[in-house]
């Protein structure tokens, strides 16, 4: 099924510059929760055992069919670990009666026979792997790589469609070939890169931040495999694409992501005002947000 989401375009004929305004987001990534069954070391979200559950299944509801009523075209079920919740089916069967293709990001460390048949209804699943089994399971604070693996194999054969997602940072920048060659391998659906930011745990250890020099270089190395083998292989750099990002947290409050914690704005709650109200915010950059998500380069 394909949306359509209404966008206004305006020409400045002193400036000879154009300006896009979208009615709404083009997708949302919502922490339905921040618990978590894992500890990782650079988590954007501070997920833990001690997180916070997210909104009684009433209110979940309640916000899908508000992003079902204006159109949203994508909602990512994301955490914390989303497996935490009981409720991740019916989330996922709302987000499904109201046309909007859905995403679930988890470690798959929680998964069994129930909650796969949950996460089969989403349209794709997004599993981090960060590195070889070292440094993807140094990152994660647990000996869990083999086990990621295998329930990729095994979502697989259950049909699901698989993203691979991998954090790229300083100590781990050198494996970024690696893991182009594991996905390939895996012979996933597609296969998402993210440079480190500094949000959550992330902001202790500002060491991980790669240097600006050696960023565009990394990409180069992504985007020419990409053309080069004609995979799925997508880029995000929260630098590039600065408040393009529309994140709602697991008290409904919806927030324009920027580089550092501190860039990052609140803009208000799902539960109180229409998302349409609070993405007309003059901190979203809307032309970054098409670029994002049309996978073009914002800079």
């Amino acid at each position: 099924m394909k949306r359509i989401t209404k966008a206004v375009i305006t020409y400045d004929t002193e400036e000879d510059t154009y300006d896009i305004k979208l009615k709404n987001p083009l997708s949302v990534c919502w922490q339905i929760t921040t618990k978590c069954n894992l500890n990782c070391k650079y988590c954007l979200s501070d997920s833990g055992v001690h997180g916070q559950y997210g909104l009684e299944t009433k209110e979940a509801i309640e916000i899908i069919n508000k992003l079902g009523k204006i159109g949203i075209n994508r909602l990512d079920f994301t955490g914390g670990e989303p497996l935490i919740r009981k409720d991740l089916e019916k989330l996922i069967q709302c987000a499904k009666y109201n046309h909007i293709s859905t995403i679930v990001t988890t470690n798959t460390t929680l998964l069994n026979d129930e909650n796969i048949r949950a996460i089969k209804i989403a349209d794709l699943i997004q599993i981090s792997i960060d590195g070889p089994e070292e440094i993807h399971n140094e990152q994660r604070q647990n000996e869990v790589f083999y086990k990621t693996i295998e329930n990729i194999k095994r979502l697989k054969k259950e049909g699901c469609k698989i993203r691979l997602n991998s954090f790229i940072y300083n100590s781990n920048k050198q494996y970024v070939e690696y893991l182009m060659n594991l996905s390939k391998e895996l012979d996933v659906f597609s296969h998402l890169f993210i440079i480190f930011t500094p949000q959550g745990r992330g902001k202790e250890h500002l060491e991980e931040i790669i240097p600006e020099s050696e960023v565009e270089k990394i990409k180069e190395k992504i985007i020419n495999n990409r053309k080069e083998e004609k995979r799925n292989i997508r880029l995000y750099d929260y630098n590039e694409y600065i408040h393009s990002c529309v994140l709602l947290t697991p008290t409904g409050d919806v927030i324009s992501q920027g580089f550092y914690e501190e860039d990052s704005i609140n803009v208000g709650n799902i539960l109180n005002n229409s998302l349409e109200e609070l993405f007309a915010n003059d901190i979203f950059d809307h032309p970054t947000h098409v670029l994002h998500y049309l996978q073009r380069r914002a800079k």
